[in-house]
């Protein structure tokens, strides 16, 4: 079952299943994920299961900051692949495909899914 991970910002370590086939994300006590960052709109961000695509999408609930998927402001509904990151506020969450049963399995499979990015030269001019 798909995830989300906090990575940086307000509950950096949380980790939410994707248990059903929508998920609302915000400020908001009813939302399915609720993020205490002054900046996420009470009802931020929406991920659900698209059927005919097999896959999770994600979208913008007309938020004041929107949502940056792969820092890239999304408009319309966007699919979601595994490790991208989503932006809401203050706070990045990472998407996983894989099941992982609890938070630091999560986490540590999110942080190797950043690995790639790290540069290997140091020190070069």
């Amino acid at each position: 079952m798909a995830s989300l991970v906090v990575l940086e910002g307000t509950g950096q370590g949380a980790h939410f299943p994707l248990t059903e086939p929508l998920v609302s994300v915000g400020r908001d006590d009813t939302c399915t994920i609720q993020i205490l960052d002054p900046q996420v709109s009470r009802k931020h961000l929406q991920v659900r299961l698209d059927s005919a695509l097999g896959r999770h999408v994600a979208g913008d609930y007309r938020s004041a900051h929107g949502v940056i998927v792969n820092d890239k402001p999304i408009v319309v509904d966007t699919a979601l692949n595994d490790g991208d990151r989503i932006r809401i506020g203050q706070t990045t969450l990472m998407y996983l495909v894989a099941d992982h049963p609890d938070a630091p399995s999560a986490l540590t499979a999110a942080r190797k899914k950043g690995e790639w990015k790290r540069s290997t030269i140091v020190g070069r001019k």
